[in-house]
């Protein structure tokens, strides 16, 4: 009775979600360029959805053009979250193991506190 009422659950939310994955950007990879975040965690998000993902693809996903796209998952790649793998002329790229984990606790969310 004296406890205060649990928070709310996280949202679920495609913004919400998002702007989780740009935060932990920020906080994890030091990622201060807010529209650079904002292309990277509309990457990641695609690359959620999806196994595999075309660099063309991951560019309508972030609203960019494939060349700005180029550099998104070059960062990505960088950062240990992607991988690429050639098939014929195009790229496709997925998550990497880590970052699957690392993603699955992001849209999670925080867990909450043991009870003392």
């Amino acid at each position: 009775r004296d406890n205060p009422p649990p928070p709310p659950p996280l949202s679920q939310e495609p913004a919400a979600v998002q702007a989780r994955l740009e935060a932990w950007l920020l906080a994890v990879h030091g990622e201060r360029d807010a529209r650079g975040r904002l292309r990277l965690a509309r990457m990641l998000g695609a690359l959620m959805q999806r196994p595999e993902c075309t660099t063309g693809q991951l560019a309508a996903a972030a609203g960019q053009t494939d060349r700005a796209a180029m550099r998104g998952v070059g960062k990505l790649d960088r950062l240990g979250l992607a991988t690429a793998e050639r098939r014929g002329y195009r790229r496709f790229w997925r998550l990497t193991r880590a970052a699957e984990d690392a993603l699955l606790a992001v849209v999670a969310g925080p867990r909450p506190a043991a009870p003392e």
